[in-house]
Formats: C-alpha cells, structure tokens, sequence
C-alpha cells in the first residue's frame, strides 16, 4: 500500500547556499520569499508524516 505521505525532495549544501543567496539578492517584500517560507512549512509537515 502506498504511502499517504508526500516524498520531500533533497537539496545539497550547495544548492540550499545558491537559494538563500539568490534570495537575499531580491529587493525586500516579495512575493517569491513569502511563498518559499510556506513551502518551508509544507516540507517539514511531509517529514513529520513520515
């Protein structure tokens, strides 16, 4: 039986480092950061599903 649970994705060190500092290259108040900071959420309720 399939698990109800969503896979997470794995980022490397490096992949999460090139992310943080293309976002902190935005100008500040955009949307793209508040919906990361939602995705955030969503992964960390996948982990906690496991």
């Amino acid at each position: 039986m399939p698990s109800a649970c969503p896979p997470v994705v794995e980022y490397s060190r490096a992949e999460q480092a090139r992310v943080a500092d293309e976002l902190a290259a935005l100008p500040g108040g955009t949307l793209i950061a508040e919906w990361l900071a939602d995705y955030a959420v969503l992964r960390e309720l996948a982990r906690a599903c496991e």
